[in-house]
C-alpha cells in the first residue's frame, strides 16, 4: 500500500512513542519487581526510593514533618494491637491534660455540632469561670479573642481558651435559645474536671458516678464518699457505665477501700514476669452494687471484677467491653510519645478478661434512649423514673438494708 511523506513521518513518530511507552513499562515492572519481591527488602532505602519518587512527581507541595509523623504512625498502626499508637507532641499535650485531670482554662467542654459545624458547649462545670461569665451548656462558641472560631479550627480554638493562670481570654457566643449573642470576658483558672460525683438516694442509698480514673480522680471519690457516709448512708451504688477506664495506679488506690485483703489484680507482661497489686486488710462496710454497660472498659472493668470475684457487691446492667490490657505511655525528647500494650492484667481469680468483658450478675437492659447524665459538679445527676439498671440497683440495695 503507498504511503505519502506525512504518513510516513506520522507511522515512525508512532512507533517511537510506542517503543518509549514500552520501555517506561518494562522499567516500572521492573523496578517493581526488585523493590516487592524480594525477600531481603533494604526498607530504608525502600522508603528513600518512594520519597524520591514523591518529590520528583507529586504535582503538589509535600509537607516533610508530616510524611515522617505518617511513617510514625504507620509503624504502630500495622504491626500493634488497636491501642498502640504514636502520639504526636500536639496530640500528647492534651493526652497529658486528660490523663491528669487538671489543666488551666474556663471550665467548660466544647464538642463540634455536626448540623452546622458550630463549636458548642456540651458541659459548664460547677462554679468555674465559664458558669460565673454566665456561659450555658448550648451555647455556640462564635470568637476567641476576636479570632472566629469554627469546625475548621477547632483545635487552634481551644488552644486559645487555655492559657496562664489569671489571664483573661474574650469570648463572643450565640445562644440559640434566645437567638441572641453575647460577648463576655473570662478569667482562666485552675480547673479540676469533675470526674466524680455522688448524691444520696431514698435517704439512705448512696449514689456515686465515676466518669473516669484520672490522676485527681481518688481525691475526688474519697471525698465524696466520706461525705456520704457522715449523711448515714446504709448501702452504696457505684456508677461506672460510660467509663472508658484510665490510670492503673488511680483505680486500684479506689480498689483498696473497697474490697477485702488480698489481690486487686496482677498483670502479666511478655516475659511472663507478673506484678500484684494488693489490697490492705480494710474494705467497704455496707452493701455495694455496681452499675456497667458495654462503654464500661479497662479500668472501670478491674474495678468491676475485683468486687466481683472477691464477692464484695453484686454487678447489675451489661456485659463490660472486654478491655483487659494496660498500656504504657513513653515520652520522646521532641515532646512526643509512644503508647504501647505492655501487659496484660487479671482478676483475682485469674480471669483475663480481653475480648470478654465482665459478666453482670444482674443483667438488665438499658432503659431505650435514655442518655447518662454529663458530670459538672461534685452533685450527681439521676433519674428514677427512666434509669431501669439503676432502678435494679436501689431494688436490690434496699433488700440488702431491710
Amino acid at each position: 500500500m503507498y504511503m505519502n511523506e506525512n504518513e510516513f513521518k506520522k507511522g515512525v513518530l508512532y512507533g517511537i512513542l510506542i517503543t518509549v511507552t514500552i520501555a517506561l513499562a518494562v522499567n516500572a515492572v521492573y523496578t517493581g519487581y526488585r523493590v516487592y519481591v524480594r525477600k531481603d527488602i533494604n526498607h530504608e532505602a525502600k522508603a528513600k526510593t518512594i520519597y524520591e519518587l514523591m518529590e520528583k512527581n507529586y504535582v503538589g507541595d509535600i509537607d516533610k514533618d508530616k510524611i515522617f509523623e505518617g511513617i510514625y504512625l504507620g509503624m504502630l498502626y500495622e504491626s500493634t494491637d488497636k491501642y498502640s499508637t504514636y502520639i504526636t507532641a500536639e496530640d500528647y499535650s492534651d493526652y497529658k491534660i486528660k490523663t491528669s485531670g487538671n489543666y488551666v482554662g474556663i471550665g467548660a467542654l466544647m464538642t463540634i455540632d455536626i448540623n452546622d459545624y458550630s463549636i458548642v458547649v456540651n458541659t459548664v462545670y460547677d462554679g468555674s469561670p465559664a458558669a460565673k461569665a454566665g456561659i450555658c451548656t448550648g451555647d455556640k462558641l462564635i470568637e476567641v479573642d476576636g479570632t472566629k472560631v469554627n469546625y475548621d479550627n477547632y483545635a487552634d480554638a481551644v488552644d486559645m481558651i487555655r492559657g496562664e493562670v489569671g489571664t483573661k481570654v474574650k469570648i463572643k457566643i450565640f445562644r440559640p435559645t434566645e437567638n441572641a449573642t453575647y460577648d463576655t470576658e473570662v478569667t482562666r483558672e485552675d480547673i479540676d474536671q469533675p470526674t466524680v460525683a455522688g448524691a444520696v438516694i431514698d435517704d439512705n442509698i448512696g449514689y456515686i458516678a465515676i466518669s473516669g480514673f484520672e490522676t485527681v480522680t481518688y481525691d475526688q471519690y474519697m471525698e465524696i464518699y466520706k461525705k456520704l457516709k457522715s449523711q448515714g448512708i446504709k448501702a452504696l451504688i457505684i456508677d461506672l457505665r460510660e467509663n472508658p477506664g484510665g490510670l492503673l495506679e488511680t483505680v486500684s488506690k479506689i480498689a483498696d477501700e473497697i474490697i477485702p485483703e488480698g489481690t486487686i489484680t496482677y498483670t502479666e507482661d511478655k516475659n511472663g514476669e507478673r506484678e500484684y497489686l494488693k489490697s490492705a486488710p480494710n474494705e467497704i462496710d455496707i452493701p455495694l452494687a455496681v452499675l456497667v454497660n458495654e462503654h464500661s472498659a479497662s479500668a472501670s472493668e478491674l474495678l468491676t471484677a475485683a468486687i466481683k470475684d472477691t464477692g464484695k457487691g453484686v454487678i447489675i446492667g451489661k456485659n463490660t467491653y472486654g478491655k483487659g490490657v494496660v498500656q504504657t505511655t513513653f515520652p520522646l525528647t521532641d515532646g512526643s510519645a509512644v503508647k504501647l500494650t505492655t501487659a496484660r492484667y487479671y482478676t483475682p481469680n485469674g480471669i483475663c478478661i480481653d475480648g470478654k468483658g465482665v459478666a453482670p450478675d444482674i443483667e438488665v437492659e438499658e432503659p431505650a434512649g435514655y442518655e447518662l447524665p454529663v458530670l459538672s459538679g461534685t452533685e450527681a445527676q439521676y433519674n428514677t423514673t427512666y434509669d431501669t439498671q439503676l432502678n435494679r440497683a436501689v431494688e436490690e440495695m434496699k433488700k440488702s438494708i431491710s
